[in-house]
């Protein structure tokens, strides 16, 4: 692993685990209730705030008849670091062990020393270990309206290659023989894991292949994801992991050309962990543009609940 590789895996690394939010309910001291008997965390011992409450090898057991649910936990301190609003935590699960115990009842809610939330679900007579989704442990595809990255004929449309130089590019703007240039994605996404797009090669001087792929990484001996003749236009979809650079150049994909030739390439969804999307390109972003005054925000509220109470056609 080069120098460069290691501190894009490291950064990456530090944002994901910095951004983790764990919450669940296993585990946890249960805070006194405004009743006339306090819960007891060991038997007959009341809860005391602000001591450790052993329970012991009891459980405690809440339970509740009402409507809402049966236990509410809050924190209402916050404090500011620029616009952003940081709560402070209400609920804290403890690491330990590697997987909740398989005599664990269904339902059952924990953390393992590599900070993954684990479930017991149980049905058909078994249980089953598994894992919520976080930023952390797993990723989405997030479609965009269709992006132009660049268009090597045109010097207004080359302006994300970050390595424009004679030796990269000939007197027209096309990738020459041999040779790789570097495309900040910046513009679109921040720290994303991969991009789907589109890729066209015209006016090549002979034939040859293109291969994308992530900055920083080698470039990989044995693919391609298009390959085209002399003069010929072809396009062809592709995906492709993101690299990191520097802040500036946050998200980044290298493209290779065998022999000399222009090329296009257009965006059409990304995947992200940690990361985020432009909101402008989001497909609902550009519909509630159209409609005015309705927000992205309540353009997802309103889909969310259609999905909810709707039936597929199918069905």
């Amino acid at each position: 692993m080069t120098e460069n590789q290691d501190k894009t895996v490291n950064r990456r690394r530090l944002l994901r685990r910095a951004g983790a939010v764990a919450a669940g309910v296993a585990g946890t001291t249960v805070v006194g209730a405004a009743a006339a008997t306090p819960a007891q965390a060991a038997p007959g011992d009341p809860v005391v705030q602000g001591a450790t409450n052993a329970a012991g090898n009891s459980t405690t057991a809440l339970t509740s008849t009402g409507t809402g649910a049966t236990l509410r936990l809050e924190n209402t301190s916050t404090t500011t670091s620029g616009d952003t609003v940081l709560a402070r935590p209400a609920l804290q699960l403890t690491p330990s062990g590697d997987l909740l115990h398989p005599d664990s009842p269904g339902g059952s809610i924990g953390m393992g020393t590599d900070s993954n939330i684990q479930v017991v679900a149980e049905y058909g007579g078994g249980k089953y270990l598994e894992y919520v989704h976080t930023t952390g442990n797993s990723n989405q595809i997030v479609p965009v309206s269709p992006q132009r990255v660049i268009d090597t004929r045109s010097a207004a449309s080359r302006t994300r290659i970050l390595n424009a130089s004679s030796t990269t590019l000939d007197s027209s703007g096309r990738l020459r023989d041999g040779q790789t240039i570097h495309i900040n994605l910046s513009d679109f996404v921040y720290f994303g894991d991969a991009v789907f797009g589109n890729l066209t090669v015209t006016t090549a001087v002979a034939s040859g292949f293109v291969q994308i792929f992530p900055y920083g990484t080698p470039r990989p001996a044995n693919f391609s994801n298009i390959n085209y003749l002399p003069n010929q236009v072809v396009a062809n979809s592709f995906m492709s992991g993101i690299g990191y650079q520097n802040d500036n150049a946050t998200d980044v994909i290298s493209v290779y050309a065998a022999r000399t030739t222009h090329i296009i390439i257009d965006v059409v969804a990304f995947v992200v962990g940690v990361g985020a999307v432009y909101p402008d390109i989001l497909p609902f972003a550009a519909s509630a543009t159209a409609r005015g005054a309705e927000s992205a925000e309540e353009r997802r509220a309103k889909r969310a609940a259609k999905a909810q109470a709707g039936t597929p056609s199918w069905k």
